[in-house]
């Protein structure tokens, strides 16, 4: 067990077996300092070691609301099925029981690989009740924040282990059901196969498409009203206008998962019995892993859980998005990043400073370890 320390003026030590403080030379870094400049309290970040070796936070303490991309190509796990309906006749042909091979195991393997990150969006889920439930016992008004954790859990419920859960469910049916459409030959079980792969297994994912798509209407709405603020409380600069570009991503985004789950799972409740909803399933599907990458790389963030003291107003975030939106666009643009930012002369004080403004502190204490 290691412990990267940030002690408090009293000099209480973090209890714990080991304990590791940065020191470099003469110079010893008090990080509880530098967290204060920038209302972050003062922790103590505990780091065990896995049987594999590997380093680990001993308790999750962020929200890590990025999914993998893998999730995206849900949508088209689910129409694995297509050979089974397109192909729906008796003896199966010789091609066709490959193609239904293919399409059943894709769909089968997308499905362990929704439910595992579903696992990890419920950690999320926990994490994010008990943050709520800290706010709402804590004096003080915390509105923006709880504003901020509804938004992450709603975002968690509908946008991943949601979909996740109901599209993972549906690929698990839609792969039995596909698999016993190879011995179609049997009239029962060629019933079960097409109830499965057909009705049953896409009944779910369609019911799911109903609420994301009202959850992606909530989304538009909050972000526009958001916008409007924006336009009327914020000076012309760099600041406003990152955030309304911010803003039009989101809004774009929560108007394309409308659709594609509206239309994708509306026809694929045709599927059973029709072969041309297919090439527009296609469409959807890839449209689905584009929204996918949009959120993963241009929305999701991690952040660390909100506390009492954690504070968030105008005049804080203001000039902390202008620092950042320099580090971002000199690491993007500039080949000499570390001298634009002139990071090259700075002590280690200055460096531990930077990335507590960051909020980096964490990760270069992890990635110490490892």
């Amino acid at each position: 067990m290691i412990q990267c320390r940030t002690e408090q003026d009293t000099g209480m030590p973090c209890s714990g077996d080991t304990r590791i403080d940065l020191e470099t030379g003469k110079e010893s870094i008090s990080v509880d300092r530098l967290s204060r400049r920038h209302n972050r309290p003062a922790t103590c970040t505990t780091f065990i070691r896995d049987k594999t070796g590997v380093f680990h936070p001993c308790a999750q303490s962020r929200i890590r609301n990025i999914p993998p991309l893998a999730i995206g190509f849900l949508d088209l796990a689910n129409s694995g099925d297509f050979a089974a309906n397109v192909f729906n006749q008796v003896p199966v042909p010789a091609y066709a029981v490959a193609l239904m091979a293919i399409g059943a195991t894709v769909a089968l393997v997308m499905s362990f690989v929704a439910f595992w990150d579903a696992k990890r969006s419920c950690s999320n889920i926990k994490l994010l009740r008990k943050e709520r439930k800290m706010l709402e016992k804590s004096s003080g008004d915390h509105r923006v924040k709880l504003d901020i954790n509804h938004r992450d859990l709603g975002t968690e419920i509908f946008d991943r282990a949601g979909v996740e859960i109901a599209m993972g469910a549906g690929a698990f049916l839609i792969s039995i059901g596909t698999y016993m459409a190879i011995g179609g030959a049997n009239r029962a079980v060629w019933f079960a196969s097409n109830l499965l792969s057909g009705y049953v297994g896409n009944a779910l994912p369609a019911l799911y498409g109903v609420l994301n798509a009202g959850w992606s209407v909530y989304v538009w709405t909050r972000a526009q009203t958001q916008a409007k603020a924006a336009r009327s409380h914020l000076d012309d600069g760099v600041v406003k206008t990152v955030f309304l570009r911010r803003v039009k991503i989101v809004q774009e985004h929560a108007i394309l998962t409308a659709v594609v789950c509206l239309v994708s799972e509306a026809l694929s409740m045709v599927t059973p019995t029709q072969w041309w909803p297919y090439p527009v399933l296609l469409v959807c599907g890839l449209a689905f892993i584009y929204g996918t990458w949009v959120y993963k790389t241009q929305i999701g963030y991690e952040r660390s859980l909100f506390t009492e003291s954690y504070l968030l107003d105008k005049e804080y975030l203001v000039p902390q998005l202008c620092t950042l939106q320099t580090v971002k666009t000199a690491m993007l643009v500039k080949t000499d990043a570390w001298d634009h930012l002139n990071l090259g002369n700075l002590s280690m004080s200055d460096l531990i400073r930077f990335m507590t403004n960051c909020d980096l502190f964490g990760q270069f204490c992890l990635h110490l370890l490892q």
